[in-house]
């Protein structure tokens, strides 16, 4: 009976270790220092928003991103050639046990969504899933957050995807540096 339990002690510490990512997949509170720090500062450029439908507008935009630790706030606002603006903020923290990144995302014309996902070199890709607290709520979807090169002419790239073709929206934005 007692080699019975310890080979399922064993088993189940075997298990936990596998469903943990391992040491050279966990993303260090360094290594996403070093990314969230490059998201500092501010940004602006331009982009397109596609309704559900085919209908696309034309947005400028600017964001400040404000890093500290494994944490990142992004604030910015965007707006289309008819004025209609909104503003949004984007909350993200690392979560150093599961290597993955966690936050919210909440625009002022109601979209409010849950984040989580991985980093993967330059590129934070991201389920976003709104809440019950949204006022239009869409199909899931993805929000991708690219770090563009160093120096002059780098910035930052934000992609919004539905997940379900035709309903929801889309979102294109190139921003640089200022």
């Amino acid at each position: 009976m007692t080699r019975h339990l310890i080979a399922k002690a064993l088993l189940a510490a075997a298990l936990s270790l596998l469903a943990q990512p391992s040491l050279a997949e966990r993303e260090t509170d360094r290594d996403a220092a070093g990314f969230l720090s490059s998201l500092e500062g501010r940004f602006s450029g331009s982009g397109t928003l596609q309704r559900a439908g085919g209908s696309s507008r034309s947005l400028t935009c600017a964001f400040n991103g404000d890093q500290q630790g494994t944490r990142l706030s992004l604030e910015g606002s965007c707006s289309t050639a008819i004025v209609l603006g909104t503003k949004i903020q984007i909350e993200l923290r690392l979560d150093p046990q599961t290597g993955r990144y966690v936050g919210t995302f909440r625009e002022s014309t109601g979209t409010v969504a849950n984040l989580s996902g991985r980093r993967q070199g330059q590129r934070l890709t991201l389920a976003f899933n709104e809440t019950a607290e949204s006022r239009r709520p869409n199909p899931p979807a993805t929000l991708t957050i690219s770090r563009r090169g160093s120096g002059q002419g780098s910035g930052v790239e934000f992609t919004l995807r539905g997940s379900e073709p035709g309903k929801g929206q889309n979102i294109d934005l190139s921003l640089k540096e200022d």
